[in-house]
């Protein structure tokens, strides 16, 4: 899971523009999401940062709203597409991702 995880995490950098590293990237993270109708907490996701440091360990609700911001479904769907013989370069929405 923690490689998955971790390129979750660079697709949503990817999506921003910017890596994320400290608290004010995670609370304008989280506004950036909710601009999308998603409400994710900047803890939630720093927890998801924290775990891939090896510490916390992030909820199943907050890896499908990480999922979905990055055009997945959930995150089985963006496991699925890693997985997959698209080998995770399309979302749900039937667009080429870039590689």
């Amino acid at each position: 899971m923690k490689q998955e995880l971790k390129l979750l995490a660079t697709e949503v950098e990817k999506k921003v523009g910017k890596p994320i590293s400290v608290s004010s990237d995670f609370e304008k993270l989280s506004a950036h999401i909710s601009r999308h109708h998603v409400h994710l907490p900047s803890g939630a996701l720093k927890k998801v940062w924290s775990y891939l440091k090896g510490a916390e360990h992030p909820s199943r609700e907050t890896l499908d709203k990480l999922a979905l911001f990055v055009g997945y479904q959930n995150w089985n769907d963006f496991q699925e597409n890693l997985h997959g013989e698209d080998d995770g370069l399309t979302s749900y929405e039937g667009q080429q991702r870039d590689s």
